[in-house]
């Protein structure tokens, strides 16, 4: 019985909210508050923040919209509300926030150190928890980074892919039942050498072609059995596997179409951000 009455009063001191008994000698006084960023980056998942703002009932006065680049001492959004809603709202907003716009940021310094002609997409999305996708779609789009290899419907063979047909070539095969979908295929050496793997995966006719070693050596022979058979120009060429920044430099002098970062975007640093009080009526 005792026990009992000890996991009830738990039960209710976990439901008291301290907050309402502090604020409680503030009325109904309204605060008007600033989100200030405090580092330069690039801004993502804002709408998730203002839709915070407008659930605990504050008034949105600013906001700024995703892609846009800011300077230490910029305001992302402003907003007024009650004791509590501003303190809640600190909470919930810069979480929604600092992470995405993290990514967006390291993604789109990617994106310019592989220059104009390189296309960089993020595949790593699916290592991240579900409840923590849409924060990372939120920041790929704003950083104009994609997460697709080809634009429309497209069947992805990867590594397992190919180990569990036991070739590219059966691979591709099983494919070709979705005569509207464009096929992408994962390159590794590992059942047959890579130049075997990259002959048939032209003789498949994969639209896209995945060099998934981090290997330029392996990138270089993948080149010349597409010159070879003369299937450059109709078959794309994407680079994945640990790619970094300096690997970038490199590849941005090379005939290559797409290249794949996934730790190099998902171990971005937070963009820090506050919340400033900044006015009392």
């Amino acid at each position: 019985m005792e026990t009992l009455q000890l996991v009830n009063q738990l039960k209710k001191s976990d439901n008291v909210d301290l907050r309402d008994t502090l604020f409680s000698s503030l009325g109904d006084r309204t605060f008007t508050a600033q989100v200030v960023v405090t580092d330069c980056g690039v801004l993502a998942n804002s709408r998730r923040a203002v839709a915070f703002i407008e659930e605990l009932g504050c008034e949105l006065l600013h906001s700024q919209e995703d892609g846009t680049l800011l300077q230490p001492g910029d305001v992302v959004l402003s907003f007024r509300g009650r004791a509590k809603q501003v303190a809640i709202a600190e909470d919930r907003v810069l979480g929604a926030m600092m992470l995405p716009s993290g990514y967006a940021t390291r993604a789109r310094q990617l994106q310019l150190l592989a220059g104009p002609d390189v296309r960089i997409v993020c595949g790593g999305w699916k290592k991240l928890p579900q409840e923590s996708k849409p924060g990372l779609h939120a920041a790929l789009a704003a950083a104009h980074v994609g997460m697709r290899m080809v634009e429309g419907p497209f069947v992805y063979i990867d590594k397992n892919y190919v180990r569990m047909f036991g070739s590219v070539a059966k691979a591709l095969a099983a494919a070709d039942q979705f005569p509207d979908h464009k096929k992408v295929i994962q390159v590794r050496g590992e059942i047959q050498p890579i130049v075997q793997e990259a002959r048939e995966a032209v003789c498949g006719h994969a639209d896209v072609v995945m060099i998934d070693t981090g290997s330029l050596k392996d990138l270089d022979v993948v080149l010349q059995v597409l010159n070879d058979l003369g299937a450059r120009q109709h078959t794309k060429v994407a680079f994945a596997g640990g790619v970094k920044e300096e690997t970038l430099l490199l590849l941005r002098d090379l005939p290559v179409d797409l290249v794949d970062v996934g730790a190099a975007i998902l171990n971005a640093p937070l963009l820090d951000m506050r919340v400033d009080v900044v006015e009392i009526q």
